[in-house]
């Protein structure tokens, strides 16, 4: 199977009256299997999916690693008092706090490991830059596993090595067991001095450079350099060489975790409901019918289901019943009628338009009372009125607005539920 590995940056988002306009360069880099040979190259952010069309051999990449640029994150590292892992874990936000220029609620703070008396790795970012990213990549159909930063790759120093350093002619990530830092060039010799100063030994440096000057921002009498030209490699396919999940802090957690990304993904998700009531009704018929025509035709639709219940929910089936696995997830009931299938294909209509972009939290469906009970976030008051009144623009259907609350200062959470007439 083949890993995607992205390197992002020089992101902006502009949102005009008309369009929201994605800018950002991407480096790419595809790792195949032991006997394929990688490829890699670089993209503007909404070329993404034309360039990596002809490696997708007509499949999804089995994962996707995304590397921010560091200049949009910080790392801090930082020990919590706590008496549990769980009283630690909701005390760090507001330890993390003292360390922001911005409100804590527009911030997104991801987090290592956890355990008592030791310090955390956390990584922090703008929570709407974070949004803003992955909604770009999802314009290409690119849905990270792993969302990290490029100077989290480069390892801890250990025992023969004091600091560790990655640059260019512009910039410079370094790395000591405790500190993680982007720095500006002209200014990386003082920072050296403060992660490394002040020790009875030559601080030992492991560098690798990019750039195409000469790495002499050091005195050799005052470090033991250790130095590497990386001139013909890229960045990305250092990261992902160097790149160990275990390592590094996964920035999707909370809203932004994988598991809340791959349901923003609405008009698929919606519509695999659909699909599996679809393939419940051809499977029934093709039981029915007699002939070896028949059961290849069965076979070949529980195979279709499977790939599109693995595609979804990232797992495999249990059993052979995969339609009903599908009806489960959704909260359907074994005697679900025709009721369900047309209230659930006006949502999924009222969905795919291009005027709606609704993150859909929960389908559920009653069959006493015979009403589909949605759960979604949209971006404001207006997008849930339009979205509202979209639903209830067709007359067979009675639409019933639900609570609605300001989740963030860009979102609303709301509800509504869809009955027949």
């Amino acid at each position: 199977m083949k890993t995607l590995y992205l390197y992002l940056r020089d992101f902006s988002c502009e949102e005009t009256e008309e369009e929201v306009l994605y800018t950002g360069t991407v480096g790419w880099y595809i790792q195949g299997e032991e006997d394929e040979e990688s490829v890699e190259g670089e993209s503007h952010i909404v070329d993404l999916e034309s360039d990596l069309e002809e490696y997708r051999d007509g499949s999804r990449f089995n994962s996707t690693v995304l590397f921010l640029d560091d200049s949009y994150t910080l790392f801090i590292r930082e020990s919590v008092p706590g008496r549990s892992v769980p009283q630690i874990r909701r005390a760090l936000p507001f330890a993390v706090e003292n360390y922001l220029s911005d409100d804590l609620e527009n911030t997104h703070i991801a987090h290592g490991p956890i355990s008592r008396g030791s310090a955390v790795d956390c990584v922090v970012i703008e929570s709407e830059m974070l949004g803003n990213i992955l909604q770009a990549l999802k314009l290409s159909d690119i849905h990270p596993t792993v969302c990290t930063t490029f100077g989290m790759q480069i390892p801890r120093p250990e025992e023969e090595h004091d600091v560790h350093i990655v640059m260019n002619d512009d910039s410079a990530w370094i790395r000591t067991t405790e500190q993680l830092a982007l720095v500006n060039r002209d200014t990386l010799a003082d920072a050296v001095n403060l992660f490394s100063g002040h020790r009875e030994t030559v601080p030992a440096i492991k560098i690798w450079n990019y750039g195409e000057g000469d790495a002499d921002f050091y005195d050799e009498s005052m470090y033991e350099p250790e130095l590497f030209d990386n001139r013909g490699q890229t960045f990305v396919s250092f990261a992902a060489e160097q790149y160990s999940a275990n390592d590094c802090v996964n920035l999707l957690q909370g809203k932004h975790s994988s598991k809340e990304n791959a349901t923003v993904n609405v008009r698929r998700w919606v519509m695999t409901g659909v699909f599996g009531l679809v393939c419940l009704y051809a499977y029934i018929a093709l039981q029915a019918a007699e002939g070896v025509w028949a059961m290849f035709k069965v076979n070949e639709v529980q195979d279709e289901m499977k790939a599109q219940f693995v595609e979804i929910y990232a797992e495999q089936p249990r059993g052979s019943n995969i339609a009903q696995q599908m009806r489960t997830r959704l909260g359907l009931a074994g005697d679900t009628t025709r009721e369900f299938d047309l209230l659930i294909e006006r949502l999924a209509k009222v969905v795919s338009s291009p005027a709606h972009a609704p993150l859909i939290k929960s389908i559920r469906y009653s069959a006493i009372t015979k009403e589909l009970s949605v759960e979604y976030r949209v971006s404001g008051y207006e997008a849930m009125q339009s979205f509202y009144d979209s639903m209830k623009s067709d007359t067979k259907f009675t639409v019933t607005r639900g609570n609605a609350q300001a989740s963030s200062e860009n979102s609303v959470l709301s509800s509504l539920k869809v009955s027949l007439k």
